[in-house]
């Protein structure tokens, strides 16, 4: 009769015979603390060392040069709302967990308001990039080879991808790390109720982060049954299922802690219902994107299981004891079902889902290497491995990541520049419109934040657009110009009623628009739509003449609605323009306003043609 051993009390990897996998190869020379993590000395640890300042030297460059992700101003207005006593979700609208944003909110404290405040946050991101890297790490040492461990980490940290993601300022890279911190709790260690506590906790803190974190839960819950499943056929020592149901009770006890609190919290506010809409029913829409569309892309996961238990099967049998083998099938499969669960089945894929899996993807890889050296016996193959082989698929890497984004010139400077006008230009209790809280530091004078969901919302009537009364009620003075994701009739408001002022910063408008040719007697009449203090001024000379009958002697606050001016001084197009703008130093862009407007109409124009060809077709 075999010995039966619990899943749960998997001891770690007893010692490894000569020749069993990789992780028998020779032992790198240790070279005190710092010498764990890198290679064995020769070509390979001098190859290691340059390609790793390279991916450092990579990630400056991209911490103050890679254009701002709409997300991350989103993420930092969110993070600013809380320092102003706001109520995410009550207050301001919000479709992510809380716990990132909590934990943001001293930082934000910390740095203040100011235009440059994103690359400091960014900053603020790198540890949990490096806590990543020192996950995998522990992971390929622990589970695979000690030699291969480096190797691993560097490809992951160079993988463009994770690369570019990590270094923005979201949610995401610190929903990876407590992610790939629990896959280390959980697989680097005999799982006993405490370990199995711990990691409950971890996957707690997970779901207190991203909303998205049930798929990851879902593919370990399949990579584990499918481990538990080769055990059962493949292995020497069978799992004592009984015991399974206690371990997975504590580890639901851990995991309902944090988020359990966070809904008490919530619903002590009186906010727990719109916490409810703006989590689970805005976020899951029927219909949206690949959802309720024939696709092929839904018969990729149950086409992928055969392969993925192959190369469960591969590790399987690699691994030099059960328990060990069983941690190696779930660490190479779990990242695999993920993204195959995410493309298959997710309406709307975006790069920060990569997170969490794409660091462990290099690992895929452990299982073949072993396969080729046990079966290909060439002389130099292990040395050409690392001196070669895994240098140049990582300095490819690095290849990848110079030509996937233009670091060369600073791309974010338009953000940041964007953000110092705002600033400039009005006071902290003063309204600014943007798509989902672009300029960081003031309020919206609009609920909702313009992103897919919300748009495609609007489209099927389940969200009215009331921008314009918005803007109209609050008398927003600044409003973001580049709109595509508003309905046509509301694009056509915003770029008829605002202007732009500044050319290093043409997605931001002030209150204000170009006037239409005077009459023969040179009397300007235009409307008003948002009601506050106006200058008028012509493109040469000083602007003069009367306003609605009155003498014009500067700025005036105007009302909405219909107004006449006739001018006696100045010369060319004239415009009324935000008094704040002017006292600034800044004079209407008409040029570049007129081209806006223009863009806006003829889209405005192709989407009636569409919907016109759309009807004809269906009648």
């Amino acid at each position: 009769m075999p010995h039966i051993r619990s899943f749960p009390e998997i001891d770690p990897p007893s010692a490894r015979t000569q020749g069993d996998d990789l992780a028998a190869m020779r032992a790198p020379v240790r070279d005190g603390w710092f010498g764990r993590f890198l290679p064995e000395r020769g070509q390979g640890r001098i190859a290691w060392i340059a390609l790793s300042a390279a991916v450092v030297i990579l990630k400056s460059i991209a911490i103050f040069h890679l254009r701002a992700d709409s997300d991350e101003t989103q993420h930092a207005h969110v993070v600013w709302a809380w320092t102003q006593g706001q109520l995410p979700y009550r207050d301001i609208f919000d479709n992510h967990m809380p716990l990132f944003h909590l934990a943001c909110v001293p930082l934000m404290n910390l740095l203040g308001e100011h235009a440059r405040i994103l690359i400091e946050l960014r900053l603020a991101m790198l540890p949990l990039f490096f806590v990543c890297l020192w996950c995998v790490f522990n992971l390929t040492e622990r589970l695979f080879s000690r030699t291969l461990a480096p190797w691993a980490c560097l490809a992951a940290a160079a993988w463009p991808g994770f690369f570019y993601t990590s270094t923005e300022f979201r949610p995401d890279i610190l929903w990876a790390a407590l992610w790939l911190g629990g896959l280390v709790v959980a697989l680097c260690g005999r799982f006993s109720l405490r370990r199995a506590f711990a990691f409950g906790i971890l996957l707690g803190l997970d779901l207190a982060v991203s909303i998205k974190t049930p798929v990851l839960w879902s593919a370990l819950a399949i990579s584990a049954a499918i481990a538990l499943g080769l055990n059962e056929w493949l292995g020497n020592e069978k799992t004592a299922w009984r015991r399974i149901p206690l371990f997975l009770g504590v580890i639901a006890c851990g995991a309902a802690l944090v988020p359990g609190a966070i809904v008490l919290f919530f619903a002590a506010k009186g906010a727990f219902w719109i916490m409810y809409y703006c989590l689970i029913q805005h976020n899951f829409l029927p219909g949206l994107k690949r959802w309720g569309h024939p696709s092929f892309d839904r018969w990729i996961f149950p086409a992928s299981i055969p392969v993925l238990i192959g190369l469960g099967v591969l590790a399987f049998r690699q691994a030099p004891d059960g328990p060990t083998a069983i941690r190696r099938v779930i660490v190479l499969l779990t990242p695999c079902f993920v993204a195959i669960l995410l493309w298959s089945y997710a309406p709307d894929i975006t790069r920060q889902d990569g997170l969490p899996y794409l660091p462990l993807l290099p690992l895929a890889a452990i299982p073949f290497l072993i396969w080729l050296q046990t079966r290909v016996k060439l002389p130099g193959l292990e040395a050409g491995l690392f001196t070669w082989v895994l240098p140049v698929i990582c300095f490819v890497e690095l290849l990848c990541i110079w030509n996937f984004n233009p670091l060369r010139t600073n791309r974010l400077k338009v953000t940041t520049h964007s953000i110092q006008d705002v600033l400039l230009l009005t006071q902290p209790n003063d309204y600014v419109m943007d798509a989902e809280g672009d300029y960081i530091f003031r309020p919206r004078p609009y609920y909702w934040v313009i992103e897919t969901v919300t748009r495609a919302r609007m489209r099927l009537g389940l969200i009215r657009d009331s921008l314009p009364e918005c803007l109209e009620k609050t008398g927003t003075g600044m409003c973001y110009l580049y709109s595509e994701g508003f309905i046509p009739a509301t694009t056509l408001f915003i770029v008829s009623n605002y202007i732009s002022f500044d050319k290093d910063a043409l997605d931001l408008g002030v209150a204000g628009k170009e006037l239409k040719a005077p009459s023969g007697n040179g009397t300007f009449y235009f409307d008003v739509a948002i009601p506050v203090t106006y200058a008028i001024v012509s493109e040469s000379g000083i602007t003069a003449g009367e306003l609605d009958g009155e003498p014009y002697r500067g700025p005036v606050r105007l009302d909405a609605g219909h107004h006449m001016f006739h001018r006696t001084s100045g010369a060319g197009r004239a415009a009324i323009f935000l008094d704040r703008a002017l006292a600034g130093g800044f004079q209407p862009l008409f040029d570049a306003s007129e081209k806006i407007i223009a863009q806006e109409q003829a889209r405005a124009a192709n989407r009636g043609r569409r919907i016109e060809a759309s009807v004809g077709v269906s009648e």
